[in-house]
């Protein structure tokens, strides 16, 4: 694995747990220090990281944990709805046994997660039942498509799951559900709930206030918190 890889890897599972708060300025310097790395491997990681939509770079201010707007979210939802949708048509009708069965794979993956209170494994397993529906579908470029959005949406999704509420279990509810309707050959009741599973989030977001982003942008976290965030153990 490349430096800009190891970097660019830690920086969005750091992003994406909630470890690193939305608005937060990154570093270049503190993350290298941290990382044990020269300041160029963080710099083209935040380049990548930029393109996962992830990070903003701001020329001559610096790079910042993305801030989502609740049109961003808005369109990064009916996209993926629109995009995965059919991608379930498409997967149903080539093989609906290989389908459901790919599912199943994901859900064990997630009551595994449940039963041990691991939740950064059950959204692993959580965007790995979503794959599923992707690669069946047998068109590598619908994947292509959907990773313009998914690791941002992922980010927003983690916080739902982590928060209070139900959010998780209902998710899992939901997805063994959408796994018994494939496998039951009811195709229209899996579209509809898969559709409206992926929109509640622009009903279940809270989004970051002004305040929470001023306090963001204005933190300085010492070196060693900036390691501990970083952490792979984290």
């Amino acid at each position: 694995m490349s430096l800009t890889q190891k970097a660019c890897d830690r920086l969005k599972d750091a992003i994406v747990s909630g470890r690193f708060e939305f608005g937060e300025r990154l570093s270049e310097e503190q993350i290298a220090r941290a990382l044990g790395m020269s300041k160029a491997p963080v710099r083209a990681a935040f380049m990548d990281l930029r393109d996962m939509g992830l990070v903003t770079i701001v020329p001559q201010a610096g790079t910042y944990v993305f801030i989502p707007s609740a049109q961003d979210v808005a369109e990064m939802s009916s996209f993926r709805a629109m995009l995965e949708s059919q991608a379930l048509r498409s997967a149903f009708e080539r093989d609906s046994g290989a389908l459901a069965q790919g599912l199943t794979v994901a859900i064990t993956q997630m009551e595994h997660a449940i039963n041990s209170g691991e939740w950064a494994q059950y959204s692993q397993a959580d965007s790995a039942f979503h794959r599923v529906i992707l690669q069946q579908a047998g068109n590598r470029y619908v994947e292509k498509a959907y990773d313009l959005t998914a690791t941002a949406l992922e980010a927003l999704r983690a916080r739902l799951q982590s928060g209070e509420g139900n959010f998780w279990q209902r998710s899992f509810a939901e997805h063994i559900k959408m796994r018994d309707f494939i496998a039951g050959g009811n195709l229209d009741a899996a579209h509809d709930l898969l559709q409206d599973h992926i929109l509640i989030i622009n009903r279940s977001i809270s989004l970051p206030s002004a305040s929470v982003l001023q306090h963001s942008k204005g933190r300085r976290l010492t070196d060693e918190r900036c390691m501990e965030l970083l952490s792979d153990r984290a």
